[in-house]
């Protein structure tokens, strides 16, 4: 009897330990997110109640849910530090309106595509900017970190407004090749030099435009250059494929639009 007693317990205790090895790598059963802090609808900090909120904190819980973990530690990254936060293991995993590109694919494992955007551009009404035509001399104001100057200058010169360039030697720091650029450390601050007319416009994704878009202000019809958002690990990451199939499950039993109108995004 008290060899029998002995093997149940032995059993259950192997079962406790397999239970938490499939629960996830890390042994604290904690996760680390790197998320955006400033996007509304996608990833927003407040600082009253200290809580993350936005269409990407709803997934990632539900991702760290799939995989196993019992609690979910944001971290607030940026466009300019994201990739340097995630090379230095601070984070497990990025969920962040993170473009997929084909340079960043060589770097990182990324996910499939769970929201795909395109860049727009927003001005003051004051400005009388009615098109992309009327950007050509002006001063646009971008986040340091990300894509957009580039794209947005390359769209420019595409539709004949600014002369064309070498796109591989583009600094958004140094251009003068028909607009210029300032950049930014958040999209709040692009936001508020756009308001002082320390910049003529705002160029960004549009989901991302749309958070800032306000009373005297629009959003030019003109869209450009699809951006694809995906989750970003390390390439050796162990989680990697687990997030692969967390997010196809999302995007195929409907989670993933049920999000997207939930935020309306």
């Amino acid at each position: 009897m008290r060899t029998a007693k002995k093997w149940i317990a032995l059993a259950l205790t192997a079962a406790v330990v397999l239970s938490v090895m499939a629960c996830g790598e890390q042994r604290t059963g904690t996760i680390r997110v790197g998320v955006k802090s400033d996007v509304a609808n996608f990833g927003l900090y407040d600082e009253e109640s200290g809580r993350y909120s936005g269409m990407e904190i709803d997934l990632a819980q539900q991702i760290c849910e799939d995989l196993g973990y019992g609690q979910v530690n944001f971290v607030t990254v940026t466009s300019a530090d994201r990739e340097e936060t995630l090379d230095a293991g601070k984070v497990d995993m990025i969920i962040a309106t993170f473009t997929i590109t084909d340079e960043r694919r060589e770097k990182y494992h990324i996910s499939p595509v769970y929201y795909t955007d395109s860049m727009a551009v927003m001005v003051e009404d004051s400005s009388l900017i009615g098109d992309m035509t009327k950007l050509k001399d002006c001063r646009i104001g971008v986040m340091e970190g990300t894509s957009h100057a580039r794209l947005f200058a390359s769209y420019l010169a595409e539709r004949g407004i600014i002369p064309a360039f070498d796109a591989d030697r583009f600094d958004a720091a140094s251009f003068d090749g028909g607009v210029t650029f300032a950049e930014y450390d958040s999209y709040k601050e692009v936001s508020d030099a756009l308001e002082y007319g320390d910049v003529d416009a705002f160029t960004a994704d549009w989901s991302i435009l749309s958070g800032f878009r306000g009373e005297g202000r629009t959003i030019l019809e003109e869209t450009f250059s699809a951006q694809e958002y995906g989750v970003f690990t390390q390439k050796n990451s162990p989680l990697a494929r687990r997030i692969d199939e967390a997010v196809s499950n999302r995007l195929a039993d409907g989670t993933i639009d049920s999000l997207k109108t939930k935020w309306g995004n």
